[in-house]
């Protein structure tokens, strides 16, 4: 999920040639289709966005008996060392700083196991 459109269909297309992906544009939307239902196997969520940034919607998953367990991945366009030691503290089960090679995306949500579905 990504606030940005451009950058949003770009990684989902990206991403949808060995995935099925969901997108959303913020943590609202995601929350919004985590809660008809889906469980996605991974979720990739950038820092910033309106209504429920990153970091809340981390908070929320890890929080939750329900989503709790989720992988997530953060992206990022400050990453400042800090930041990526905070999410990784929040639960993150990955961090990547923009601008990032999307294979390398791919490459790490691959190697984590199951993941043919991302939110």
């Amino acid at each position: 999920m990504d606030d940005h459109d451009g950058f949003r269909n770009l990684i989902g297309n990206f991403l949808s040639k060995k995935f099925e992906v969901i997108s959303a544009k913020n943590g609202l939307d995601a929350m919004t289709v985590l809660n008809k239902g889906l469980i996605p196997d991974i979720i990739v969520t950038d820092t910033r966005m309106p209504e429920i940034n990153g970091e809340q919607l981390l908070y929320n998953l890890r929080c939750s008996g329900m989503y709790g367990n989720i992988p997530v991945w953060v992206m990022s366009e400050h990453g400042r060392e800090e930041e990526e030691v905070y999410f990784r503290n929040l639960g993150a089960s990955g961090y990547l700083r923009k601008p990032f090679n999307p294979t390398v995306l791919q490459e790490q949500l691959s190697k984590f196991g199951r993941a043919d579905q991302l939110a």
